[in-house]
């Protein structure tokens, strides 16, 4: 239990009311053996104020100290909103220590007390977008993060993640706050609005405060094209010109003439690897009809965001790999090529690799293949602007993930989400196997339906009946692909799921469970996204 008096006393013989920034190591030390629910890294004084995150019964908390004549100033000085407050006597001194809920509002004060604490955009920086479903996993990436050279993107959530977690923008973004001032992490980070496909979801996500925008304009990229006759790919590209007019089929004939009549010759100056693309005949038409209506989306939504924006900058990403074939060089070049011609300036863009970029596993597919692609579209982003490729359903690419340092020298944003949550389950089958076999159970239950909105190959009958498992064996389980990709295309319905009463039947647990189990779920988390670091090739701090 905490001894606020010797852990003051701490705080006053180092001078941590007036110094500003962290303690001294030493004095971390101290403090936390009189305050064992203490985070020491996270506390720092502003304005003659002592601030650090702290365990309590209720939940992690802020604690606020103000010695002496800063007592009267707390509430009226600072913008939090503390819960509660006691005041604690030290050598003849009163100190008020005010404990503060991690609510929205006071996420809100803490970024404007603290500004490290609040994203910012990352640019051509290498990037690795580490999505937190649960709010919890956080400490643990940066944990990763602190041993290489890269930029992290914490703050990572798509709308339909947000949807089946129960979150919202601000608790993505305000959970990713918190656990920066745990850590009293100062090099900077990232908040990515992902996957975002309407007006709509740019405004919240823009509103909350996000710095990266994913969008996804899948839903207008027509696949039909790769199979239709010449006549029916002129006719759709004639409407995409306001149909039925002499006018616009000249538009429409001369939007083909300025890519037929041009070669793309690319050359990377560094490695002098060059290769001549040409969009011409048939199979340019077929690129055109496909994707122009996906990128007017795009450049739509870039002007909204412009506008919502003003003059706060922001990174914006183009997602075009959720297709039903992957995304060929020349499609590549098409879509940057209208893009910047449109004004539109990106950081990152997502093409549909070749091979199997399944959810949560390794690679599957080709990796000469895709090493010779890769190649191409690193070369197309390097000479194309110089942004980034972006690898979406990154995680666990571990086959792959050398070729991708290589080619790209940096340029890339590798993005994860769901492993973050199979390391958490790894926890749980660990520390609380009657609850993982409860989850397991239901995931059994809830898979085909919940199959529906991925691409896997998941095959059940793989899977070892859970009554001939040991206790022990069960973490063991998330090494495999099948129980792997159970576990993680059902964590919407585990996470949501609610009895007749409607409590949680899995989700407090879970939590608790993780909460209880605090510095094995960092380590755990930490160790996962080392090994990514390290098979990317990105350089130690």
């Amino acid at each position: 239990m905490a001894d606020m008096q010797a852990a003051i006393r701490i705080l006053t013989d180092n001078n941590a009311f007036a110094s500003g920034g962290p303690l001294p190591n030493a004095a971390m030390g101290a403090l936390f053996q009189a305050w064992p629910e203490a985070y020491p890294q996270s506390g720092c004084a502003l304005d003659g104020k002592f601030y650090c995150m702290a365990r309590t019964a209720g939940g992690k908390r802020l604690a606020i100290i103000a010695p002496g004549g800063n007592t009267c100033a707390l509430s009226g000085g600072t913008g939090f909103e503390p819960e509660t407050a006691e005041t604690v006597t030290v050598d003849g001194t009163e100190h008020l220590v005010a404990w503060c809920a991690q609510s929205h509002e006071n996420a809100d004060a803490l970024r404007a007390a603290f500004p490290f604490t609040k994203p910012r955009p990352c640019g051509a920086a290498v990037s690795f977008g580490m999505g937190d479903r649960l709010g919890l996993a956080t400490p643990g990436h940066l944990q990763a993060a602190a041993r290489f050279r890269v930029f992290p993107v914490l703050a990572q959530q798509s709308i339909r993640e947000m949807q089946r977690t129960g979150r919202s923008p601000a608790d993505v973004l305000d959970a990713a706050a918190w656990a920066v001032f745990q850590e009293d992490w100062r090099s900077g980070y990232g908040s990515d609005a992902d996957h975002l496909k309407t007006e709509d979801d740019v405004r919240a996500t823009a509103a909350a405060g996000f710095t990266m925008f994913t969008v996804d304009p899948s839903d207008h990229i027509v696949d039909a094209a790769d199979t239709m006759d010449i006549s029916s790919l002129s006719h759709e590209l004639l409407a995409f010109f306001a149909e039925g007019s002499e006018e616009n089929a000249e538009v429409r004939d001369q939007f083909i003439a300025s890519y037929a009549s041009k070669e793309f010759n690319l050359e990377d100056p560094d490695t002098g690897f060059r290769h001549t693309f040409l969009l011409q005949g048939i199979p340019f038409l077929r690129i055109a009809v496909k994707y122009l209506p996906a990128v007017r989306h795009a450049i739509s939504l870039y002007r909204l965001l412009q506008e919502l924006k003003g003059n706060e900058p922001f990174d914006f990403e183009m997602s075009i790999d959720e297709t039903a074939t992957p995304t060929t060089p020349e499609a590549h070049l098409f879509v940057i090529t209208e893009l910047t011609r449109a004004g539109v300036r990106v950081q990152s863009l997502a093409p549909r690799f070749i091979g199997e970029f399944q959810k949560g596993i390794d690679y599957i597919g080709d990796t000469a293949a895709f090493r010779e692609a890769c190649r191409l579209h690193a070369l197309i982003a390097r000479a194309m602007g110089g942004y980034k490729l972006s690898i979406h359903s990154g995680s666990d690419k571990f086959s792959i993930f050398p070729i991708v340092g290589e080619l790209t020298r940096g340029l890339f944003h590798e993005k994860t989400a769901g492993t973050s949550y199979l390391e958490a389950v790894r926890v749980i089958a660990r520390a609380n196997p009657a609850l993982y076999r409860e989850m397991h159970a239901f995931a059994l239950e809830r898979f085909e339906t919940d199959r529906a909105s991925y691409h896997v190959t998941t095959n059940l009958a793989n899977l070892p009946p859970l009554n001939t498992l040991a206790d022990a064996d069960l973490p063991a389980l998330m090494d495999a692909v099948d129980p792997r990709q159970l576990m993680h295309i059902t964590y919407g319905s585990i996470l949501t799921h609610r009895d007749e009463s409607g409590n949680f039947v899995f989700y407090d647990r879970f939590i608790k469970t993780l909460e209880d189990n605090e510095e094995d779920h960092y380590r755990t988390v930490a160790a996962h996204f080392v090994k990514h670091c390290e098979a990317l090739g990105l350089e130690r701090a």
